[in-house]
């Protein structure tokens, strides 16, 4: 595969914000996260259907979201391109996207949650490195957590390279050290992928997983999905992020911890398992390089990034 690197992002620099999944819950908080951008310094355009709604739980019909990311791409004058939001519905535009347009025009792009099924696509077909963290609307539009900010400004505006991350609490399912790209998500989405030729990406890589609002029964299924695939199989590494129960539980039988669960498939895999990093849908979060050569230990619960993320 040809990897292609954005650019560092430049002070000034002008950020388009899409909305590729769901419609904003609320405009003003994404006004908000765009008044944070633009006191750093940034010049911030949206996208022309950016808060569009369609069939309820849409940020557009089909057609307008597409257009939305191939313009951002195309326009020579947008230095980097934010998701406002996840949610629902990139899985419906991968067929129809024109990935040429994104391969020919390399630069930052920055999602998460719902967003995990066209970083992955992307990957697959470009080679582009992305960015999985922070958003406007949900991370930078009130009581900004210091590590969110930071980790996101370090991943966007320096180099990474030989720099390490740490496990919060480290769990090591299973000993040893492995190297791959890595691709990190929500596990929901990576397994609504199976079958689809954009797991591809899978083979030989480090896996990092993160989740909400599923039921533990929902996140066994899930990595058997992953299993059955063989995309579990094909990982050298895997690695754990949080993991936030619904918050209104409606299994009607006794449920596994999540931890019980990933010991168990951890126990199937042949490669090292390590857990648990401040990734996923919560407060204080890494914004990761999705698709970078990384390498794990779980003898000191790290991750060292082995090459730069951008050019």
């Amino acid at each position: 595969m040809n990897i292609l690197k954005p650019h560092v992002l430049s002070p000034g620099a002008r950020i388009g914000i899409i909305s590729p999944a769901s419609p904003q819950r609320d405009p003003e908080r994404l006004q908000r996260g765009i008044a944070y951008l633009e006191s750093k310094g940034y010049e911030v355009k949206l996208a022309t259907n950016a808060l569009a709604t369609h069939a309820g739980y849409l940020a557009g019909t089909d057609q307008q979201r597409i257009d939305d990311i191939e313009a951002m791409f195309a326009d020579d004058t947008i230095d980097a391109i934010m998701c406002a939001r996840g949610g629902y519905g990139t899985t419906r535009i991968l067929g129809q996207l024109n990935y040429d347009i994104i391969g020919a025009n390399p630069k930052p792009f920055i999602g998460f949650s719902d967003t995990t099924a066209l970083q992955t696509a992307i990957f697959a077909r470009t080679g582009l490195i992305t960015f999985s963290g922070a958003m406007p609307s949900v991370d930078f539009a009130d009581d900004i957590d210091s590590f969110t900010e930071g980790s996101f400004w370090s991943m966007l505006t320096h180099d990474v390279k030989n720099t390490f991350i740490h496990a919060d609490s480290p769990t090591v399912y299973q000993e040893g050290t492995a190297e791959g790209r890595l691709i990190c998500g929500n596990l929901c989405l990576l397994a609504t992928l199976c079958g689809s030729s954009y797991t591809s990406i899978f083979n030989d890589a480090i896996l990092m997983i993160e989740d909400i609002g599923e039921e533990p029964y929902r996140i066994d299924r899930y990595l058997s999905q992953l299993e059955l695939s063989g995309a579990l199989h094909s990982v050298k590494g895997v690695l754990i992020g949080d993991f936030t129960p619904p918050t209104q539980p409606s299994a009607s039988v006794p449920q596994r911890s999540y931890q019980e669960i990933i010991s168990d498939y951890a126990s199937r895999v042949q490669c090292p398992v390590l857990g648990t990093f401040a990734y996923g849908h919560i407060k204080r979060k890494l914004t990761l390089p999705f698709g970078i050569h990384v390498l794990m230990n779980t003898t000191d619960g790290t991750v060292m990034f082995g090459e730069s993320q951008c050019s």
